[in-house]
């Protein structure tokens, strides 16, 4: 949450906060300051002594008051706020979000839901087309289910499921202004509406690179030449792929091939392959490995 009442961090940034500001304005507005000119009292008990520093939460020693005069001699004493806390009593926090200090008890901030996000996040997710998501084999789900959305570099995304079951985000699906840079070069091997070619027999075929953008994996996937291993470019099936075993780490030999295609599903040559659940990006381009990696740990 953002909200957050005073800690030893908090109370130290307030304390500090209190003594920039003042100092900035007193400065731009050409009065002076002085510091620990007067004495404070509350309820006829002085609480800070005229002279006496006070000490941050972190330790820091920072001035009791602050004096500024400005430049037709008038006099503003200012005190930090975390004295003010602990004199009046006054609950403080701080809402990074908006940046503001808050006074006095606030209203219960609404409950987060078991994916970490409150209702107001899940109502302001960045969202996608609905209607192309659907027409490419997209299941939305539903706005109140926590598990429909996802965080990334700070924003609130709503999630599908793709023709396969695996969840997306809504927002990429389509939208020239979410894809990398790296895909855009691609985006002429997609067709005209932006979408996966498809063979003689229906296949789609095409990078994972642009999955994201599609709304789905093709079912024959690219892979790039191989020098080494005298492999053409072409693509491998998919689901063949995911046939290969799952073995445990000492227990998988890496001599697994399966067939390597061209667009239209004529066999060209092997793949060679690591066990199911283990790492071959061989052969891959730097975007096609980074989006085996992305899925792997998604």
């Amino acid at each position: 949450m953002m909200k957050r009442r005073i800690t030893s961090f908090a109370g130290g940034f307030f304390a500090a906060l209190a003594l920039s500001v003042c100092l900035t304005t007193a400065l731009a507005a050409g009065g002076k300051v002085s510091y620990n000119s007067a004495n404070i009292a509350l309820n006829g008990e002085t609480k800070i002594a005229a002279g006496q520093d006070v000490t941050a939460a972190n330790g820091q020693k920072i001035p009791g008051t602050i004096l500024f005069t400005d430049a037709a001699g008038g006099k503003t004493n200012y005190l930090p706020i975390r004295a003010v806390s602990e004199l009046l009593g006054v609950e403080i926090g701080y809402d990074s979000a908006t940046k503001t200090v808050l006074l006095g008890k606030q209203p219960a901030a609404p409950a987060s839901s078991a994916s970490g996000f409150t209702a107001a996040e899940m109502a302001g997710a960045l969202r996608g087309d609905a209607a192309l998501i659907q027409s490419r084999g997209g299941t939305l789900l539903p706005d109140d289910d926590p598990n429909s959305y996802t965080g990334i570099n700070g924003k609130v995304y709503k999630v599908f499921l793709d023709r396969s079951g695996q969840k997306r985000v809504e927002y990429f699906v389509g939208n020239l202004n979410a894809l990398h840079a790296g895909g855009a070069g691609l985006l002429g091997d997609l067709t005209e509406s932006g979408d996966y070619r498809r063979n003689g027999n229906g296949e789609s075929y095409g990078r994972l690179t642009l999955s994201d953008y599609v709304g789905y994996d093709p079912e024959l996937v690219y892979l790039a030449e191989y020098p080494p291993e005298d492999r053409p470019a072409g693509y491998f099936r998919a689901s063949e792929r995911e046939a290969v075993p799952n073995l445990p780490e000492d227990q998988c030999s890496h001599s697994f091939a399966i067939p390597l295609y061209d667009s239209e599903g004529a066999v060209i040559g092997e793949y060679k392959v690591a066990c199911r659940g283990h790492d071959d990006l061989s052969g891959m381009t730097i975007e096609e490995a980074k989006a085996a990696l992305e899925r792997k740990r998604s």
